[in-house]
């Protein structure tokens, strides 16, 4: 659920334009990519820091190890959803949730196998996103079911047992998306008019995938006010440097932390502060319950894996090869 890229056949500048504009449109503030420096403490650097104002409410280093991959109370996501600018009744009802991920409601102009896909790409991407503890998933490791928990480092494990960070794309410039993980594909899914529309902006979509998807669907299915308040939230100011921030990890989707003591850590985009809050905020629109298992905490990838996706040809590596390195 990451923002559509320039390296995914759209034009990352007019994207964040077009954002831009929806945001002031709507009522919203303008967004800027050139705010103040991230504050020292962060770690992350300016793009990755992203919004300075919002910058003390995303993750921190885990310190303890019961808080790695620790999600966080629904009393502390509801509070964060305030501070980030979105009412929580503006999210989706309970029926509007289980409608989309569906595949029901859909609106004029989309087939039936693009509702499902819609859908089924909406599912993935929350899984992999809320993958903390009481929000785990499996996968079949050399013939064993195996449980998955690493949202706090900024990982997935794909159905075919690769671990990568969840916007990996072997091939990013590449029309052909079929290797991309759900959470780099459903980027179309959420892409506005203004892309979808317009061939100076946009590429086709991959093959089936249907863009500007949710945003028809909220028109269509009682949820104009859902849209309006996500422009107009913390995401319309975030979704520059999270762009960015993509753009820079290139394909192993790595990114770096400088701590406080000089020592550097790594980890994957999706728990750097302008990412984890655009993410989180879709995810809250989606369902706030399962925003809440979104991770409380980011953690250093163990070097050996580190080195190991670097190494490798598109930014995966065997999780059967790796898992030992991870707190179980």
């Amino acid at each position: 659920m990451s923002p559509l890229r320039k390296a995914a056949g759209v034009n990352a500048k007019a994207f964040i334009a077009t954002v831009a504009s929806l945001a002031l449109v709507l009522g919203g503030g303008a967004m800027s990519v050139s705010a103040a420096p991230a504050p020292a403490d962060t770690g992350f650097n300016e793009t990755n820091a992203g919004v300075v104002k919002y910058q003390p409410y995303a993750p921190t280093e885990a310190t303890r190890a019961r808080q790695v991959n620790a999600p966080m109370s629904q009393k502390k996501a509801d509070r964060l959803a305030r501070i980030f600018g979105f009412d929580k009744d503006k999210a989706f009802t309970k029926k509007q949730y289980a409608k989309f991920i569906s595949g029901k409601g859909r609106p004029d102009g989309y087939t039936k196998a693009e509702a499902r896909k819609a859908a089924q790409l909406t599912r993935l991407s929350v899984e992999y996103l809320i993958n903390t503890t009481g929000s785990t998933y499996t996968r079949i490791i050399d013939g064993e079911e195996v449980t998955v928990n690493l949202g706090s480092y900024g990982l997935i494990v794909s159905k075919d047992g690769m671990l990568r960070v969840p916007a990996n794309c072997p091939d990013p410039s590449s029309p052909k998306f079929s290797d991309c993980s759900p959470v780099r594909q459903i980027n179309w899914v959420l892409a506005p008019d203004a892309i979808c529309d317009n061939p100076d902006l946009a590429k086709s979509p991959p093959a089936g995938v249907p863009c500007g998807y949710m945003g028809a669907w909220m028109r269509s299915n009682k949820a104009k006010g859902s849209l309006k308040e996500l422009y107009t939230s913390a995401y319309a100011g975030e979704i520059g440097y999270a762009s960015q921030s993509q753009d820079d990890a290139e394909i192993s989707q790595l990114i770096y932390v400088e701590r406080a003591d000089g020592s550097a850590a790594t980890v994957g985009v999706p728990v750097a502060p302008a990412m984890w809050i655009l993410n989180y905020l879709l995810v809250y629109l989606l369902n706030p319950e399962a925003a809440r298992f979104f991770p409380a905490y980011w953690a250093s990838i163990p070097e050996e894996v580190v080195t190991a996706i670097q190494e490798s040809d598109n930014g995966q590596v065997p999780y059967s090869e790796y898992m030992q390195y991870f707190t179980k």
